[in-house]
């Protein structure tokens, strides 16, 4: 009897583990800010950016810890122009684009339920903004969807340099803000 027991906490914990592998892949930890350098961020420092000026930061060729730049909050206003839900880890992942030109880059609204996420004090706050994006911009599923008309936002975020790997409208040098802290329309955007 106590064997069967120990099995089943071992399958427990292996699915458990499993599930939190399957979340996010690629510097999931800074993705998420579940990592230790998330300490050096400051959160009310909120840098006025574009999707221009973020194109332009040089890529660095080597990714492994949390970069210089990406310890920093961004502020960018810009349009919604598609989204969808990631199939590996669920984030809300969109493509924006810059008010001025037509250059684009990926942000990304992490999924709450991961198990990397609820251990942090901003589960609740992704939970929130995953709602607030449903209801304010659309539910997205699996396969992209192109809005009708571009939606003017602006997107509070932590800048991120991904790994280069063909992303829709993906930023040249990798740049994404990831993860996005909020989101709120422009109510009186002039086109």
């Amino acid at each position: 009897m106590g064997w069967i027991k120990v099995t089943l906490s071992v399958l427990l914990l292996f699915n458990l583990t499993a599930k939190s592998q399957n979340c996010g892949v690629e510097r999931w930890d800074i993705k998420t800010l579940s990592d230790k350098d998330t300490i050096d961020i400051d959160f009310f420092k909120i840098t006025k950016s574009t999707v221009q000026e973020q194109q332009q930061l040089i890529a660095p060729h080597k990714k492994i810890n949390r970069l210089e730049s990406e310890k920093q909050v961004y502020s960018i206003d810009c349009f919604v122009v598609a989204y969808k839900k990631e199939l590996n880890d669920k984030d809300i992942h969109l493509i924006i684009k810059d008010i001025n030109t037509a250059e684009t880059m990926v942000v990304e609204i992490p999924n709450y339920a991961c198990i990397e996420i609820q251990k942090t004090s901003r589960a609740e706050a992704f939970r929130n903004l995953e709602q607030w994006f449903i209801n304010n911009i659309g539910r997205p599923t699996t396969k992209i969807k192109y809005v009708k008309k571009q939606i003017p936002i602006t997107i509070i975020g932590v800048g991120f340099f991904d790994f280069i790997h063909g992303q829709t409208g993906g930023a040249r040098n990798g740049r994404e803000i990831h993860p996005v802290l909020s989101i709120k329309k422009i109510a009186h955007f002039a086109f």
